[in-house]
């Protein structure tokens, strides 16, 4: 909200803001920031809070009953608030607005939606096609190329921006993928994208998203990009992804070029609808008809190696005995992601 607030007031400059808020969920929740709903009528104040929030979309997390997910959907409609989820069964049922990852966190140990080797088949495909409902997938293997394309890991954007810490993972990332074998990354990759191709080609939407911070902040967006292209999309087609069927989902007069639409663009170097590589390529920002060029908006960072920042420290404690999810080593892990695939680490 702070954000949001100082970015509309011209006090900070920014995008434009929109904001999920905390996911509602179950009783037991994995990451800390959520919103878990334990008791007889907190359902009413945790909806009643996101309004009173301004929440752009409400995500409905994994360990939800499915009556309650069915109320939240409803509810956001009155609303005009889209829902996702990370299920699309029984939710595009209820008529839940999209769902976040090719596969992902579920109460029930596996994915409905892709397999191991990263295929989703063609029930799944269907029921996204027919359904309307958003495909978001997270490409988290796209950084399986950075073995091949180290160009925004070099950037000196990235440098300036990332802290420290944050790039040195980057490093070892692009390192990793560099030396290993990305063959089942690679395979995996080429499949969770002939599926969303599937889904497009049904006149179904895909709405391009990463996860970060769980992946890297800005660039995993470009990698997303990338790999569609790379395993057979258009540059127009995943564009698209970013932009249009973005805009329509959230209900607002962006992604597109066209009167009565927001003056929201970028302006790069060289053709992205020919070489999808360009589309980092950013000279100017145009915000609401206001142009920026990278002078402006680096501002004080422009001339730093690397961004200049501490990390927060966490104080010591003492967990209580004989609960595995309090062990050291689980909780270091569980920083990174929710899943065990080493490039989603």
């Amino acid at each position: 909200v702070e954000d949001r607030e100082a970015i509309d007031a011209g006090l900070r400059m920014g995008p434009r803001y929109f904001s999920t808020g905390e996911a509602i969920d179950g009783s037991r929740i994995y990451y800390n920031f959520m919103r878990p709903v334990t008791e007889p009528g907190q359902m009413a104040l945790e909806l009643s809070r996101a309004k009173a929030l301004g929440y752009d979309l409400l995500k409905s997390y994994v360990r939800q009953p499915l009556q309650a997910q069915r109320d939240i959907t409803a509810w956001a409609h009155d609303q005009g608030i889209p829902v996702t989820s990370h299920y699309h069964y029984p939710a595009l049922a209820f008529g839940v607005d999209g769902m976040e990852h090719i596969g992902a966190t579920s109460r029930t140990g596996y994915s409905r939606t892709v397999s191991q080797l990263g295929v989703s088949y063609q029930d799944v495909t269907a029921l996204f096609a027919a359904s309307g409902a958003r495909r978001t997938p997270t490409l988290f293997t796209a950084s399986a190329m950075y073995g091949q394309d180290r160009s925004l890991v070099d950037d000196a954007r990235t440098k300036a921006l990332y802290p420290p810490w944050e790039y040195a993972k980057l490093i070892q990332r692009a390192e990793q993928a560099a030396t290993g074998d990305n063959s089942i990354a690679m395979a995996s990759l080429a499949a969770n994208v002939a599926h969303l191709r599937a889904i497009l080609a049904g006149g179904g939407r895909v709405v391009t998203g990463t996860d970060s911070p769980i992946d890297f902040n800005g660039i995993s967006l470009h990698m997303n990009l990338r790999a569609m292209v790379k395993y057979g999309m258009t540059p127009f087609e995943a564009l698209t992804t970013a932009t249009r069927y973005a805009g329509e989902f959230l209900g607002q007069p962006l992604g597109v070029i066209a009167k009565g639409m927001l003056a929201d663009l970028v302006v790069t170097e060289g053709d992205p609808l020919t070489r999808i590589e360009d589309a980092a390529a950013v000279r100017y920002v145009v915000k609401n008809g206001e142009v920026r060029d990278l002078k402006a908006i680096l501002g004080p960072f422009a001339g730093m190696k690397t961004a200049q920042a501490e990390p927060v420290r966490m104080a010591a404690r003492t967990p209580p005995p004989g609960l595995w999810w309090h062990d050291a080593a689980y909780v270091e892990a569980g920083r990174a992601a929710c899943c065990l695939d080493p490039f989603c680490a």
